[in-house]
């Protein structure tokens, strides 16, 4: 697997390969946990088109054409660091479960220091 993917969700690597990284981290930033049907001919209104541009937009539903397809997040990296922060700072864990919409399981294996194999891909986009 090309280095430059890692971290990247193994069901979005093909269509990084096919089409360039760039493509799949805004297909996901975009789409991100949602479930999204790819139409054959895309109208220039078209969520995808308008999220991925003319070129992109047409490549990718050239590429997936007829598929429904899951779009994974990849976003709990980044709520990871701020729950550490609130950690640090005494909030209890239903409160920050509420705040960043995780589960306190999730919370309480943060705070346990749980390794959490999530890679944060949007840090560089914004």
């Amino acid at each position: 697997m090309n280095p430059d993917f890692d971290g990247l969700p193994e069901s979005l690597v093909d269509l990084a390969e096919a089409l360039g990284l760039r493509v799949a981290l805004v297909f996901m930033r975009e789409f991100g946990g949602r479930e999204i049907r790819i139409p054959k001919n895309p109208g220039a209104d078209h969520p995808i088109m308008k999220a991925l541009g003319e070129e992109d937009g047409r490549a990718l539903c050239h590429y997936m054409v007829d598929q429904t397809v899951y779009v994974p997040h990849c976003r709990a990296a980044g709520r990871r660091r701020v729950a550490l922060d609130m950690i640090a700072k005494g909030e209890t864990r239903g409160a920050i479960a509420r705040t960043l919409q995780l589960s306190e399981r999730h919370v309480r294996r943060i705070a346990n220091n749980t390794p959490d194999n999530t890679p944060d891909l949007f840090s560089d986009l914004d």
